[in-house]
Order: structure tokens, then C-alpha cells, then sequence
């Protein structure tokens, strides 16, 4: 056996005894975030939201300044659940051109592509549509006006509602393309800029994780203990990752390796505020 996969055994021996301690199925922190353990902004936001797609009269925009505050999984959240009032497309590609951006569109709702891009823009349009298609536009990176054409002509049709998200610094940089971006800017019916999570927030993202791990339903968070955390390890955690969710889920999956080291050579089983101050926390904040 080479060394760096006796290395990685022992990892994963060491992980697996804490999880037992903890009796935790998984480390909750260290896999992608799932529907209902996504920590929804307010009602109200979400509300504001669906108003919108459905007295439609332009583009949705969902934004932020920051960098892993879960733009992308509310998106996929609301064409999920959205799934039977419309249909769902999505396009997470970033910076897509023009003709990659239709065909994607055509190919989703079982049009099919045409040679270029007019072309295929006509096929949509003569198309017909059982139902309304909600098309969700991931990290735009709309820095081409031609691209910015696509995504006015599909609003423009009467069965697409539109979706964006992306950095706060593109929407912006949308109106240096000169009157057409301004143009487009001016069309988005709704703007909701998300921001990083309050200790509150912190919290119930911790618990809706562990509630899984510990064979409960996310849902039932309030009932979750936070242990191997403390309250000070949290606000550590939460004061060094600005509340950004995407850094405090992978700060808390390195502190609970650390613990597992810890645990297995009889240091201890909790996680402290010590080691919450000793480990990197990513820049959350993207100018």
C-alpha cells in the first residue's frame, strides 16, 4: 500500500470513529447543500420573488456582492419546486455565447437547434408550449450585447419567464456595454441582492446539517443539538466567515476533521474556540 493511500485510510478511520462518538451518519458539513437544509432568505423575499414570476413583466434578478451566499442552490430550489406551474430550464454555463445560449433554450424545451443563432430563435418562436418556461440563467457573465439580445428576445415571448443570477459586479458592468445594457438593465422587474447570513442564520444552517447526520428531518432543526459546537465556537465561526454560508459549511467540515484527530488520540472530543481561530477562513467578499 503506497503511503499517500495509508495516509487517507487513516483519515478516514480517524473520521469515521468521531462520527460514531457523535452518532452522525456523515460529517454534515462536507457535501453539497440539499433543498431543505438551504437556508431560505426571509419569507418575504421569497414571496416578493413569486409575485413576480407570476405577474410577469420582465426579468427576475437574484444578485449578491458575495461569493457563496447561495444564489446558485436558490435558483435550483425554485426551478425544483416550480417544476409543475412551469417548465424548468436551466443554463449554468458561465459566459455563454449567443448561439450556445438558444440552442441550450431550443434543445431544453425539445425544439432542437438550428444552424445559427436567428435561425434557431425561429424555431422557438413558432414553437408552442404546454406550459409556461421558467429559465433560469446562472452567473450570467451577460458581457456580450448580442447575448443580452437572446435574453430580451426570450423574455419577450410570451410563455418564458427569465431568472438571473450572478455577481453584483457583472449587473453593474452591464451598463458600461452603453445604451443597449442600460436598456436591459431597466427591464428587470425585480432585484434581490442576498447578503451573508446573521448569527441566527449561522445557526440554523448548522442545525438543519446536523439534524440530517443525527437521523432527524432538517425541518426539525430548532430540536437539534449543536454539540461538538459551542456558542462561542459559532460566533468565531461566524465573525471569521463574514456569515457567508459557503465558508462557514467548510470551515465547520475542517474543524470536525480536526476534532476527529483530536478525539482518536484522546485530546478531547469538542470542538474549541481555539481551534476556530487557528484555521483559514476564504475571502468571502468579491469587489
Amino acid at each position: 500500500m503506497g503511503r499517500l493511500k495509508e495516509i487517507a485510510d487513516e483519515t478516514d478511520a480517524e473520521m469515521r470513529e468521531y462520527l460514531d462518538h457523535l452518532g452522525w451518519e456523515q460529517n454534515p458539513f462536507a457535501h453539497p447543500v440539499t433543498g431543505d437544509e438551504y437556508v431560505l432568505p426571509s419569507a418575504e423575499d421569497i414571496a416578493d420573488v413569486s409575485s413576480h414570476l407570476q405577474n410577469y413583466t420582465g426579468p427576475v434578478l437574484i444578485h449578491s456582492r458575495y461569493s457563496g451566499v447561495g444564489k446558485t442552490t436558490l435558483l435550483r430550489l425554485m426551478l425544483e419546486e416550480l417544476g409543475d406551474e412551469y417548465q424548468p430550464v436551466h443554463v449554468g454555463e458561465h459566459n455563454v455565447t449567443p448561439y450556445e445560449l438558444i440552442s441550450i433554450v431550443a434543445d431544453a424545451v425539445g425544439v432542437g437547434k438550428s444552424s445559427s443563432t436567428k435561425l434557431t430563435e425561429q424555431k422557438v418562436r413558432g414553437a408552442s408550449f404546454d406550459q409556461d418556461v421558467l429559465l433560469g440563467v446562472d452567473e450570467f457573465g451577460l458581457n456580450d450585447p448580442d447575448t443580452l439580445h437572446v435574453i430580451q428576445f426570450l423574455n419577450d415571448l410570451e410563455p418564458f419567464r427569465v431568472i438571473l443570477t450572478g455577481m453584483t459586479s457583472q449587473w453593474d458592468a452591464i451598463g458600461g456595454l452603453g445604451s443597449e445594457g442600460r436598456a436591459f438593465q431597466r427591464r428587470v422587474s425585480y432585484q434581490l441582492e442576498l447578503e451573508p447570513f446573521d448569527r441566527t442564520q449561522t445557526q440554523e444552517l448548522v442545525q438543519r446539517r446536523i439534524a440530517r447526520s443525527d437521523g432527524k428531518m432538517p425541518s426539525e432543526y430548532d430540536q437539534v443539538d449543536i454539540e461538538p459546537f459551542s456558542e462561542r465556537v459559532l460566533d468565531e465561526v461566524h465573525t471569521q466567515s463574514e456569515g457567508v454560508p459557503a465558508v462557514v459549511t467548510s470551515s465547520l467540515s475542517e474543524l470536525i476533521g480536526l476534532a476527529a484527530y483530536r478525539y482518536v488520540n484522546d485530546l478531547g472530543s469538542e470542538v474549541t474556540v481555539d481551534m476556530a481561530s487557528s484555521i483559514d477562513y476564504p475571502e468571502p467578499k468579491v469587489e
